[in-house]
Order: structure tokens, then sequence, then C-alpha cells
């Protein structure tokens, strides 16, 4: 049984070696200017008085052509609104957008995201978050979105790690998807599996959005994005995600708290099934945790060649994902460590969601 069991965490180690190699040759290549468009931006903010006037402001520096930003102030309790008043004054292409009260069964940001859809004015409108900033020109997403004729379009950003616990934890969010999921076969292959999506930078055709009804799909689901992308491809819509590391960056979270806090709201959601969460559960922490620790401690006293390459394996993945995107050593180090918190995390977020009260994110309860 212990033989079988070894087998398959094998087959599974080099499986993640093999897609994160395949990951690395993921870079799009640029497509021409294919006429103009009118791009609506829109901007979901809640509580977002630190970060509103630097995105807004990344995306006029960045000499974008787009038709509007559109604002939607989320109830806010701290001082976004008076962010967004000093931004409105800047351009007059920066408005507002008419704050509605939260139905019933919404996620707050998906609502958000809705109301925005509804009253922009644009052909193509590009949700971000507002701790995004722009690095590149958002027109290039639209350019692209036309030449592969694909009605979403997201861009997987630039993830910015300042302080000690970033640094170390972070670079799983990198390192869990793109061992697992090979981003450059999605373009080819329409399995509703191969869906990915950032919700910090999608792009959609709105007449396509709106006729399969856009955000309401995920009205209650707080892993909207990657969803989105999934059932996209169920209604037979062509998708991508890109590497955007060069297009847009965002600070996701500051702090061991806040990384905790935002991964647990969407970590056992972000799975359809239960049975699901389990089995990677198992794995990562049999394949990245028990294993390279039993193995280091065998070494200690014993050194076998067999041992030693399936550590290589065990870290490669590691190893190429991090050299993709920049990551410190330390995280890679580190990672057993890191891979453990993980797994506390996503219990932690597992029984919250079925037995606690509910998940919590920018002050709403959201229950099972």
């Amino acid at each position: 049984m212990i033989n079988i069991l070894l087998i398959i965490i094998s087959v599974f180690i080099f499986y993640s070696f093999f897609i994160s190699l395949v990951n690395v040759f993921w870079k799009e290549k640029k497509i021409n200017n294919l006429g103009n468009h009118k791009i609506s931006v829109l901007i979901p903010a809640r509580n977002e008085e630190k970060n509103i006037s630097k995105c807004v402001k990344s995306i006029l520096k960045s000499k974008s052509c787009f038709l509007e930003i559109l604002i939607y102030n989320d109830h806010s309790d701290d001082n976004t609104q008076i962010e967004i008043d000093k931004l409105l004054k800047l351009d007059k292409r920066i408005k507002q957008a008419n704050t509605e009260t939260l139905s019933k069964g919404w996620i707050g940001k998906s609502f958000a995201c809705y109301q925005l859809a509804k009253q922009s004015q644009g052909d193509w409108i590009l949700f971000v978050d507002a701790d995004t900033e722009f690095l590149g020109k958002i027109e290039s997403m639209v350019f692209l979105a036309k030449g592969k004729n694909l009605s979403m379009l997201s861009a997987w950003p630039k993830i910015k790690m300042d302080s000690l616990s970033e640094k170390i934890f972070m670079p799983l969010l990198n390192f869990v998807v793109f061992s697992l999921c090979p981003v450059p076969f999605s373009e080819k292959i329409n399995s509703k599996n191969l869906g990915l999506a950032h919700g910090a930078c999608i792009l959609f055709n709105k007449k396509v959005y709106s006729e399969l009804g856009g955000h309401k799909l995920v009205k209650n689901d707080l892993f909207e994005d990657t969803r989105l992308a999934r059932i996209w491809r169920v209604k037979n819509e062509k998708n991508y995600c890109i590497d955007g590391k060069d297009l847009i960056s965002v600070k996701m979270y500051s702090s061991f708290t806040s990384i905790w806090n935002g991964f647990l709201k969407n970590y056992y959601p972000s799975f359809s099934k239960e049975v699901s969460f389990f089995i990677f559960q198992i794995f990562f922490f049999i394949s990245y945790f028990v294993l390279p620790i039993y193995i280091i401690f065998r070494m200690i006293n014993t050194f076998e060649i067999i041992e030693l390459i399936l550590l290589i394996f065990i870290f490669l993945p590691r190893i190429i994902i991090s050299i993709k995107f920049k990551h410190s050593l330390l995280s890679v180090i580190l990672h057993p460590f890191a891979i453990l918190t993980m797994i506390i995390l996503g219990f932690n977020s597992w029984w919250n969601f079925k037995y606690g009260k509910g998940l919590k994110w920018k002050d709403r309860i959201y229950e099972k």
C-alpha cells in the first residue's frame, strides 16, 4: 500500500515538474493595433483609501487609450470617497458609478462589478482591482483579445512583495497555480478545467458579458474570477489568461495577518467539490512537506542517490517558478514550511465555511 502511494506521489511530483517547465514558456506575442475600441476601465472599491489614487493615476500615466474610468464606491467606511472626489477633478474621463444597496445572495465584489458593467459605456469592459498599478497600455489586452477571438481575457499580474511574510508565503499562489495548470495549452484546449483568471485584471467583450449574465453567474461565489473563466468555457466562449507581469502589478497583502485572512476567504471555496479539496490537501502535504523533510533526515544517516534525485524533483517546480517570477531564495528554502502553513490555512477555511460562522472579507460575513 505504501509503495503504491509513493508511486502516485512520485507521478504527481513529476507532473508538477513538467507543468512548471511548460509554464516557463508562457509568454504572449504582442499583437499590433487592430483599430480603435471603446474601453471602459471599471474599478470596484471598498475601503481602498490607500490604493485607489495610485491605481487611477497609474492608468493615466500609462498613456492608454480608453473611454472612461468608472469607480464604484462599495459602501466604504474609510476615506475612499474623499480620494474619489479628488480623482474626479483630474480628468473628465474619470467618473463615479451610482452605488446600489447590496442585494441578498450576492458577494460584495461581484455585485459591484455587475453594477459597473451595467453603467459602463464601452464596447470592452476591463475590471481592475483598486490595489493594482498599470505598467503597460490597457488597449494591448483588447488587441490580443480581438486577435485571438476571445470574449474574456485575464492578465496574471506581477505580485509585489515587500515584507518578509509576503516574500515567504505569497509565492505559493504562483507555485500552486503554475505547477498544476498548463496555461499555454489552455489556449488550444477549451476544457473547463483549464479556465484561469486573476480577479485583479479581467477584460470582457461587453456584448458577450451581458448576453451570458456576467458576474450574475457567480453572484454568491467567493472564487469568482477563475469560476467565471470556467463557466465561459462551458458556454463555448473563448477565454485565456496571459502573463501580465509587464502590464500590471498588484499589492495583494502587506502582512502575515492580511495574507491569512485574504486566502482564508477563498481557499476552500476555490474547490468545486469537497473531495477535491481533501485530495489536494493530502497530495501537497505529503509531496511538499512530509516527503522532503523525511528524505533530508534520512540522508543525514544514509545517502541514497534515488532519494537525492526525488528531493531535487520535489524542489525543481518551486525553483523553476521562482526563477520565472523572481521570487526570493528564502522562499525556496522555506518552501516545505510555507506549504505546511498553507495546509493549515486550508483546513481553517474549510472549517469556517462548513461549521463556523462563515468567511469574512471586507467586514462582511459570507455564510455557506
